[in-house]
């Protein structure tokens, strides 16, 4: 496994490495001390609610020997690992995870390495901006908004889970298109689009196949949401009532972290997720709601992926760590 620690002939001396994993895929890059990327691979997901803490484990063990794999180096010479992770879990969760992939490591001779887990939405906010100040709205399968101020505070709102939050989520807004359509099986609201484009995709047309789809089939309640903005799109009420309670439910998070960082003026806000981080209805109406109740958000891309973050704090914990060993 191990190899001489150069790339294209350049000697480098050492690297950091970088992941961004969610629940169905894992991102991992790996990168010079210039923080020049020199290998790029994606392998399963890696949030430990999802797939387990072993699998979990497994499969970032794996994508860390990939990468050093795929760029000839030694992965005994990466100096940082930053695993930005959804379902990151607790302090005990995480060094629990972090054994787990040193010992999977050990399994191929690779010396312990110097791994930190964090937040996926973290890691996302450093990408974003940069390391610099700002707020990230995430809003995908699930959501939260955190935020960073020219101090270096750090704040998040939201991100509580299906079941206490994740407000404007593919899940929330999913969920609501199927209770909107549970009242009009019941003859309490007029046939609409969104019902229709349900009955069509998936097969939900009588009381009896929703309950089955739902409790027996365990429905992927978050891939009805493109649906809804579809739907909304083409003018259908119901959608539109959704997306607009959703839109205001996660601007008033993004406004109320704005407000408790102390920003004064013109404030950055990136969309990050599947549902907005393209030019939809439903990132559109997020837009608006957000300039509604503050005129000096500015939204726009962000700067670099989640991943890339990752390979940005690793790289700042590398060079903190060389300075401590210098200073010894």
């Amino acid at each position: 496994m191990k190899k001489k620690a150069e790339n294209n002939g350049i000697v480098s001396r050492g690297f950091v490495f970088g992941a961004d994993g969610g629940g169905t895929k894992t991102i991992g890059l790996l990168a010079n001390m210039d923080g020049l990327v020199l290998s790029r691979i994606q392998v399963g997901g890696s949030n430990q609610n999802v797939v387990g803490p072993r699998e979990a484990a497994a499969r970032l063990a794996d994508v860390i020997l990939q990468c050093s794999r795929q760029a000839g180096v030694d992965p005994g010479m990466i100096r940082a690992a930053v695993l930005g992770l959804a379902g990151a879990g607790g302090t005990q969760e995480r060094k629990n995870l972090v054994v787990a992939i040193q010992s999977l490591l050990a399994a191929e001779d690779v010396l312990p390495l110097p791994i930190v887990v964090q937040s996926d939405s973290y890691i996302a906010l450093e990408g974003a901006f940069g390391g610099g100040p700002g707020v990230a709205v995430v809003a995908g399968t699930g959501s939260t908004v955190i935020g960073k101020n020219p101090e270096g505070t750090l704040l998040q709102r939201g991100g509580w889970g299906r079941v206490l939050g994740d407000e404007g989520s593919g899940y929330a807004i999913g969920l609501q298109a199927l209770r909107l359509l549970t009242q009009e099986l019941d003859g309490l609201g007029e046939a609409s689009r969104l019902r229709d484009a349900l009955g069509a995709t998936f097969g939900l047309t009588t009381r009896e196949r929703l309950i089955e789809a739902v409790y027996r089939e365990e429905l992927d309640i978050p891939s009805i949401a493109p649906l809804v903005l579809k739907s909304a799109a083409e003018a259908d009420a119901g959608a539109l009532t959704i997306l607009t309670k959703a839109s205001r439910e996660l601007a008033r998070q993004v406004v109320a972290t704005i407000r408790l960082l102390g920003f004064r003026g013109t404030t950055g806000v990136a969309f990050i997720g599947g549902l907005i981080d393209q030019e939809t209805i439903y990132a559109r109406m997020l837009r608006q709601a957000i300039v509604s109740q503050w005129p000096h958000a500015v939204i726009q891309p962000p700067l670099h992926s989640p991943a890339h973050g990752a390979v940005s704090m690793a790289l700042s914990q590398a060079r903190e760590r060389e300075k401590e060993l210098r200073s010894q």
